[in-house]
Parts: C-alpha cells; sequence; structure tokens
C-alpha cells in the first residue's frame, strides 16, 4: 500500500496529465463525429435544394415554352397568279395584303395594281390571288377587301354558263346591286319588273325597268343572260 501510493505520488502530474490528453482526445473525437454529421446534413440538403431548383427551373422552362407555343398561332396565307414567289406564307397574326405580297417578293409588272386593296385584311387559310394584266378574277378566290369580287362570291350560284353572265331571273336584290350603275332601288324595280313578266324572256326586257335607259343598259347587257 505504502509502495503504491509513494508511485502515485511520484507519477500523480504525468498521471492527471495523461487523463486529461485522454478526455481532450475524446471530447475532439465527439465534436469531429458532430462536425462530420452536421456537414454531411448539410451537403444533402443542399443538393437536394439543388435538384429540386433545377426540376422547378425545369418545369418553369417547359412550362414557359409550352405556353409559348400555345399561345403563338400561325396564320397561313396560299398566294397565287400574279407575284415573283407564289406559294404558302406563315404569319404569327392576320397579315394585310401588303405584307402578304411583300413575302412573295412582289407583284409582276403586268397587275393591274389599282385592282389590288394593299390595307385588306386576310384571315388563315385564306388563298390569295393576284390577277395578270386583264384576267379576270376567278370565282372562287375574290380579291379581299374588293366589292365587286365580293359580289362575285354571291353571285356564284345565279352565274350561267353563258361566259359567267349573271342571269337576271335567278340573281336576287344583292346580287343585281354589283351591276354597274345598279343600286338597291333600281335592283329592286328589276325584281318587280321579273315579277311582273313571269321571268324574263330577252335580256333587252330589262329596259322596261324605269331609270335603265340605253346608256345604262349598254353596260349591262355584255354582263347579263336570262
Amino acid at each position: 500500500m505504502i509502495k503504491i501510493k509513494a508511485i502515485y505520488y511520484r507519477y500523480r502530474n504525468q498521471m492527471w496529465f495523461s487523463l486529461c490528453l485522454i478526455l481532450c482526445g475524446i471530447g475532439l473525437l465527439i465534436w469531429w463525429q458532430m462536425a462530420q454529421g452536421t456537414t454531411t446534413t448539410e451537403s444533402s440538403n443542399v443538393a437536394t435544394i439543388t435538384a429540386n431548383q433545377k426540376d422547378d427551373s425545369q418545369h418553369n422552362t417547359a412550362n414557359g415554352h409550352q405556353s409559348i407555343k400555345k399561345g403563338t398561332q400561325q396564320i397561313v396565307v396560299d398566294v397565287k397568279g400574279g407575284v415573283h414567289r407564289p406559294g404558302v406564307y406563315y404569319f404569327t397574326q392576320e397579315p394585310i395584303v401588303a405584307d402578304v405580297l411583300s413575302k412573295a417578293g412582289g407583284m409582276l409588272p403586268t397587275v393591274n395594281s389599282v385592282r389590288i386593296n394593299l390595307a385588306a385584311c386576310l384571315t388563315n387559310g385564306q388563298v390569295l390571288y393576284i390577277p395578270i394584266g386583264d384576267e379576270q378574277q376567278p370565282v372562287e378566290y375574290p380579291l379581299p377587301g374588293n366589292m365587286q369580287s365580293q359580289g362575285q362570291v354571291s353571285t356564284a350560284t345565279n352565274i350561267d354558263g353563258d361566259e359567267g353572265k349573271l342571269n337576271l331571273n335567278t340573281a336576287d336584290i344583292t346580287d343585281l346591286q354589283n351591276l354597274p350603275g345598279i343600286g338597291e332601288k333600281r335592283a329592286q324595280d328589276i325584281i318587280n319588273e321579273r315579277e311582273k313578266l313571269g321571268g324574263f324572256k330577252r335580256v333587252t326586257d330589262l329596259q322596261e325597268v324605269s331609270g335603265i335607259g340605253e346608256k345604262t343598259f349598254a353596260k349591262l347587257e355584255p354582263l347579263v343572260t336570262v
């Protein structure tokens, strides 16, 4: 027992110092493990947040592209006739005739530009046919914004086989108003005369209508039939 005490008193400083070192080492080990755990958790959280942000970004980008795709409407116009580059052209909004002709390289020199309404608006799927020279406008492709062409569409079912002339016995009041010099009142007079006669027998019967004299009849005769 005396020897143990002697050894203790002799080496107690070293023993306490060693014990302190051991405790410090244990403390450092515990702190290091906790620090590693925190770093791992933070790294995991950062990775998760980054992944979520990436997914959100991709989702938003995809939605953005989808919205743009849905929001963009293509207007398609088919250009034929007297232009330098006939073909199908695409627009993001309804164009006017001038826009379409610009894409098609402009009109040919032989086109009578007076007949073309450059400010008329075109719709999706419409055909723009530009007549060359004195070419008659096809009934199925009326010039946009042109009253005469609109009349051609409305009279399509009343056009006789005789060189595309308007049939006086089947034309309605709107069809008749597309003839030169014929307004609403005169068109109604023609219909009244037709009903009175039981139908026109000859084109010259038009001269029986009040207000249609020789000059007016001379303009109408090449355009009508019975």
